[in-house]
């Protein structure tokens, strides 16, 4: 089966190559996404959106229009009379976007921020607004399935689930209290720095971010001893690979083929292992970004007496996040309290009192951390597993094994 291409997915879909040839023909595109990195996700999702915008305009509504001619015939219809005229604009977008039949069966999330959203922008970016209405994409009262409870029983069984090197991904996300793309893309270039520190014997190893989700905000987190026994384990699998291949990675996570681990790569793994398992019952009834709210979720017990205000900082939050702080330049870390920087210290005992609820393997739920397993018995463990998964049948018979006891 041969695999379709962007462009064939719609009558007016676009390859990569002409997207690339039209952003470069037309200036007010390329002003409009010069906004973002161009080899960022966001940049990606805006030029795909906007130039199969004007494809659609020409093969279903025979409107060939350049993208300065619309802008100017929008201009134009705007200052008329009559309401049709002035809503020509937005009835476009929204026939491409809302009212599209070829995206009938898709969710209204993506109808709105893969289609709706890059035409808005686009007008409003050369000061053309589309509209100033709002609720024009209607939203679900309730989720059809509600979030499964981060329990450590289930986060248990969901790493459990994974293979290795995808527990070792969760396992930062969950110590770091990251979304899958800091860890997979700001904290995965880092495997010498990562490698010397944990050969070093270190604990507890720091990660630095310049910002999240473009907001300009830097801050820093930490990974702790599960994290780093994970990261261990995988180490050997990660050295196999790449001495099969004769090569050197700067990548912690990698795959069979040497290149770093993708976020699309990683989810499609672990929703197949969750569905395996019986985790997986429908949207939201187990996903990565848990992990990352398992770390938040620990820090608020007032018994615990973590500063949620630090929490907030090391998870990458511009924003406020409790009803102490009301403007977001107040936010630890942020224009008027420069204190994570000055006294970087201060982050990490905050961090440290959260380490032993983190810890969920070593730690115990009750905070008494013990010490971390040796790296040699952390390395025959590695080759234990190993052993046991290149043998399904005895992998049965430890299983069994183990239940029974």
């Amino acid at each position: 089966m041969v695999k379709a291409r962007r462009s064939d997915y719609f009558t007016y879909g676009v390859s990569h190559v002409e997207i690339e040839e039209f952003v470069e023909q037309h200036e007010c595109v390329k002003d409009y996404l010069n906004q973002w990195p161009k080899d960022g996700s966001t940049y990606i999702e805006k030029s795909v959106g906007i130039v199969r915008f004007f494809r659609y305009l020409k093969v279903v509504h025979n409107l060939d229009l350049t993208p300065a001619e619309f802008l100017d015939t929008h201009l134009a219809k705007r200052s008329m009379q009559k309401v049709a005229e002035r809503q020509w604009a937005l009835k476009l977008a929204l026939s491409y976007s809302r009212d599209n039949e070829d995206l009938k069966n898709s969710a209204m999330h993506y109808k709105y921020s893969a289609f709706y959203l890059p035409v808005k922008g686009f007008c409003d970016c050369h000061e053309v607004p589309l509209t100033a209405s709002t609720g024009l994409f209607k939203k679900k009262e309730r989720r059809k399935t509600k979030d499964t409870p981060l329990t450590i029983d289930f986060v248990k069984r969901a790493l459990g689930a994974l293979p290795q090197r995808e527990r070792a991904i969760s396992m930062c996300q969950l110590q770091a209290g990251q979304a899958i793309k800091q860890v997979l893309v700001d904290m995965n270039c880092q495997a010498k720095r990562v490698f010397r520190e944990i050969d070093m014997g270190k604990e507890r190893i720091r990660f630095d971010f310049d910002e999240r989700k473009g907001n300009g905000f830097a801050y820093f987190s930490f990974i702790s001893r599960d994290a780093i026994q994970e990261i261990q384990k995988w180490r050997l699998q990660r050295k196999k690979i790449l001495n099969q291949l004769g090569m050197e990675s700067d990548y912690i996570f990698i795959t069979e083929s040497g290149k770093p681990l993708s976020t699309k790569k990683y989810h499609t793994l672990t929703w197949y292992h969750y569905k395996k398992a019986g985790l997986y019952k429908g949207s939201h009834s187990v996903r990565s970004h848990g992990f990352r709210k398992f770390f938040e979720q620990e820090a608020s017990p007032p018994e615990r007496n973590v500063s949620k205000g630090y929490v907030s900082f090391m998870m990458g939050h511009s924003s406020p996040q409790d009803q102490d702080r009301t403007n977001p330049l107040d936010v630890v870390g942020g224009v008027y309290d420069g204190a994570p920087r000055v006294y970087p210290g201060v982050v990490e005992r905050e961090y440290e009192k959260l380490e032993p609820f983190l810890n969920i393997y070593s730690g115990g739920s009750q905070g008494s951390p013990v010490g971390v397993m040796p790296r040699k018995q952390q390395e025959a463990l590695a080759v234990f597993a190993e052993m046991l998964n290149s043998n399904p049948e005895k992998m049965r018979k430890f299983q069994k094994f183990l239940l029974e006891l």
